[in-house]
């Protein structure tokens, strides 16, 4: 990463990260309400572009030499966070396995938890 990630974009990873952990599940369907509420956020359109802002920081590529993932090895990987897309009243996030695995085995700094 090339910046530090603003603490919205570090609450918003952890609360994701979270509820990865808590439903095993790397797809999710999150209501805006939840994100107004954790990021203390008026429930309007521009919270929303905000929301998507935070995303987009959050999903600024790493880089990863000599990633290995299941066995195979490459020697410079690019991994993103998630893939997300804009419903009507949720967000539908897939969080990248690859990540999840770069930011536990090879991030100094890791910010997510554990």
């Amino acid at each position: 990463m090339g910046e530090p990630l603003s603490s919205n974009a570090l609450k918003l990873a952890r609360a994701i990260y979270n509820t990865y952990l808590t439903y095993d599940d790397l797809d999710m369907e999150i209501k805006f309400a939840t994100f107004f509420k954790l990021l203390n956020l008026h429930p309007c359109k521009d919270s929303i572009n905000d929301i998507q802002d935070l995303l987009e920081e959050l999903n600024e590529p790493i880089a990863v030499r000599n990633f290995e993932f299941h066995g195979e090895v490459t020697q410079l990987k690019f991994v993103q966070l998630c893939t997300y897309s804009i419903k009507k009243e949720t967000i539908e996030i897939n969080l990248n396995e690859e990540y999840l695995h770069a930011h536990n085995t090879y991030m100094l700094d890791s910010f997510l938890g554990k």
